[in-house]
Parts: C-alpha cells; sequence; structure tokens
C-alpha cells in the first residue's frame, strides 16, 4: 500500500501495489542503483518466464512446439507491458561497505495493483490466431494456468 493523490487531486487516498525488487552491486553508487533498479524490472520477466516453463511443463506442452511459441511470446508482450507500466516505488536502500569499497543497492519498481490486475486478467481472454482446435484448448488451460500464477495464486 501507498498513499497516492485522489483522482481530481484534492487529497490522499490508499493504493495497493504489486512491486518488485532488484539489488545491485558496485564500487558506484550511482552505478550500484541504476543496477539494482534494472535488476528489478529483470524481476517481472524472470517471473513470468518461470511460470510459463512451469506451466507448459505441468501441462504436457510439446517444447518448442507451437503451443509453448505461442505462450512464450503473449507472455513476453505482457512482460513488456507490465514493466512499461511500472516507476520507481517506495526507497531506494544504499550501504556501503568500507572493507569492499562496494555500494549494495536495493531499488524497487512497482504497478498499481488495479492496472497490474487488469493486465493479468485481460490475459485470460488471448486466443493466439494461429491455433486451433486441441492446441487452443491446450494453450486456454495452461494461459489460465499462468495468469492465477502470475497473480499469486
Amino acid at each position: 500500500m501507498t498513499q497516492t493523490l485522489n483522482e481530481d487531486g484534492t487529497g490522499m487516498v490508499e493504493i495497493p501495489y504489486k512491486w518488485y525488487a532488484g539489488i545491485g552491486k558496485a564500487d558506484n553508487k550511482q552505478v550500484a542503483i541504476e543496477l539494482a533498479q534494472r535488476e528489478a524490472y529483470a524481476t517481472i520477466s524472470r517471473m513470468l518466464s518461470n511460470a510459463v516453463l512451469d506451466k507448459a511443463n505441468r501441462g504436457n506442452v510439446v517444447p518448442n512446439g507451437k503451443v509453448q511459441q505461442a505462450l512464450n511470446t503473449y507472455w513476453e508482450q505482457v512482460s513488456t507491458s507490465l514493466q512499461k507500466g511500472c516507476e520507481p516505488f517506495g526507497n531506494v536502500t544504499v550501504e556501503y561497505s568500507k572493507a569492499t569499497g562496494m555500494y549494495n543497492v536495493t531499488a524497487k519498481v512497482g504497478i498499481r495493483g488495479d492496472r497490474f490486475n487488469e493486465m493479468i486478467n485481460s490475459a485470460g481472454n488471448y486466443k493466439p490466431d494461429n491455433l486451433a482446435g486441441e492446441d487452443l484448448e491446450q494453450f486456454i488451460e495452461i494461459n489460465k494456468s499462468i495468469m492465477e500464477a502470475a497473480k499469486g495464486n
């Protein structure tokens, strides 16, 4: 939860956010911050890619087959959309180690919970044009399980 301006900008409201953290380590503070932010965005891709692989394996999808390729392509697009919807979130934590001369930074990026849910929920309605019959049914079933995994269910 974070506080933000309400719709008309006259007051503060609490809004839930879905956020992702990244860690960066460098001998330059600004570089460590940038690495941590990039890592936070990369976390989104990894989380969705892992969900796709896991659910495809459990659904007995043919590796590199039409269904697998359609799932990969679609969820890469969802990942990109989520990343574009994110913004820096919360405070950046910076720790400096005199012993190593390195900065350890934790940064977060977040997306409003309602926008996150809207993107993920719309994923359940997608049907690729190049799939039909059993392939399409398999795609829909696995796509819904990926959607649930992305929401944390």
